[in-house]
């Protein structure tokens, strides 16, 4: 990619990011309660399309599948089902999900590629935003998401400098050959500064020691969850997931590490504090 596109294409970011900042920022700290799980409720949408579009290229029968699981799956792990149905709705996901392509077999080649989606997808996408959206149901909800967002973007952010000025040895070069080892440490450094930057400034609930574990898990999940988006883009022969966020490409592509890292910080404050 030459100097003249990668400038392009970061400027593409930071207009995006300028427009994206401040409206999230409102919504978990200054917005009615039901607007922040509504537009991740949406941005899921979004990313179960997404990946559909990559399992099944033109197949909306499998698109429209994926989305309504993938909601049934974020209000499962968001905490919005009445306990008592919870896991007879999980498992009406998992069995739905294996009869459906007993509905929908052709083509019969890529079968199996579908039916371990339709499980893992709507897990994947859907699970993973209702776990952000339960985040924010916590106290102090929103600088906890704010936590996840500063963990996995100060990851990428670093990761991407780093990567570029040092970067010498691949991480992991058959599913992203533009990854290095030197770009994830310092990833891994930028993600641990802003958590760092946090105890200290807008979640002083958290102790330091807390902050730099929790920052430095965090962003390797996230990391790794970037990873895991890449294979499925490769294995799927795309570059990107999508193209709904100019600079950045489709929504898996923007949230794929902070997915990781949310379920990462969720745990923490779910079961650890």
């Amino acid at each position: 990619m030459s100097d003249s596109v990668k400038k392009s294409n970061t400027a593409q970011r930071l207009r995006t990011a300028a427009v994206l900042v401040p409206f999230i920022l409102y919504m978990l700290f200054w917005g009615p309660k039901w607007l922040f799980p509504s537009v991740t409720a949406t941005v899921a949408c979004f990313g179960a399309y997404e990946l559909a579009a990559m399992i099944a290229p033109g197949d909306r029968l499998y698109a429209a599948y994926q989305v309504l699981a993938s909601l049934a799956a974020l209000a499962a792990f968001a905490g919005y089902l009445p306990q008592p149905i919870l896991q007879p709705g999980l498992a009406a996901l998992i069995v739905f999900g294996l009869l459906f392509n007993l509905l929908h077999t052709t083509p019969v080649d890529r079968a199996a590629l579908r039916i371990g989606y339709s499980v893992t997808g709507p897990l994947y996408v859907g699970g993973l935003f209702g776990l952000i959206a339960r985040l924010f149901g916590h106290p102090l909800g929103g600088s906890w998401v704010v936590l996840a967002m500063v963990c996995s973007f100060f990851s990428d952010t670093g990761g991407y400098f780093a990567g570029r000025k040092l970067g010498k040895r691949p991480l992991a070069p058959a599913i992203s050959p533009n990854k290095t080892i030197e770009g994830s440490i310092g990833g891994l450094l930028a993600a641990l500064a802003g958590g760092i930057v946090g105890h200290f400034w807008y979640l002083k609930a958290l102790s330091l020691p807390a902050a730099v574990l929790l920052s430095l898990t965090a962003a390797a999940l996230g990391q790794l969850g970037d990873l895991c988006e890449s294979l499925i883009k490769r294995s799927a022969g795309v570059k990107d997931s999508g193209n709904l966020l100019p600079g950045h490409g489709g929504i898996l592509d923007r949230s794929d590490a902070l997915l990781f890292a949310a379920s990462a910080i969720w745990l923490y404050v779910e079961y650890l504090r």
